[in-house]
């Protein structure tokens, strides 16, 4: 071997060396900067969430589609928990949901025989499928349609319990819906 050629070899080796050093010591400098400047950032945080479902467009009635828990889910629970707890004598779950979980019960067990009574009354064809759909439709809409009356046996304010208050709510709900189907299937003939 050349000891010239050797030389330049062992030179070449040393920049090289140099260069990667160099390299590296710049890299170290930026995976500095950015955990630094990834420290002083805020965090994402989701302070409050708005959902607004009356914007919601639905385009095909199929699926299912479950947001928070129904009255019943909500009993379940209540039983579930329960196991080695005494409810206190005097629980009554709140009017609200008291009276949907009632009309939700109504419709399941009176409202397929209703629709297809109707139909028939008003010479519509109903499928197997649609009562559910017409049910489904229609509980979606308690809640507001319980407020609604409660305000407004409010600002009546001749109801003095709650049972006459509970009573007049399911009553006009259960004539609403009757109201509501029989002028739906007119305008389906």
């Amino acid at each position: 071997m050349n000891h010239s050629n050797w030389s330049a070899y062992m030179y070449d080796i040393h920049e090289y060396m140099r260069q990667q050093q160099a390299l590296i010591q710049q890299l170290l400098s930026r995976v500095n900067e950015l955990e630094e400047k990834l420290q002083n950032t805020k965090s994402n945080r989701i302070e409050k969430v708005e959902y607004h479902f009356d914007q919601l467009k639905i385009e095909q009635l199929d699926g299912t589609l479950h947001i928070g828990l129904s009255p019943q889910d909500l009993a379940n629970l209540e039983e579930d928990c329960s196991i080695g707890q005494v409810k206190p004598p005097n629980y009554q779950p709140p009017l609200k949901q008291t009276i949907q979980a009632e009309l939700n019960d109504y419709l399941h067990q009176n409202g397929p025989a209703m629709i297809r009574q109707l139909a028939s009354e008003y010479n519509v064809g109903v499928d197997d499928g649609y009562p559910s759909i017409l049910i489904q439709d229609m509980i979606k809409q308690l809640p507001g349609r319980i407020a609604f009356y409660e305000k407004e046996a409010h600002n009546q304010k001749n109801l003095r319990t709650k049972e006459e208050l509970h009573a007049y709510i399911a009553d006009k709900i259960k004539n609403e819906i009757d109201q509501s189907l029989r002028k739906y299937m007119d305008t389906q003939r």
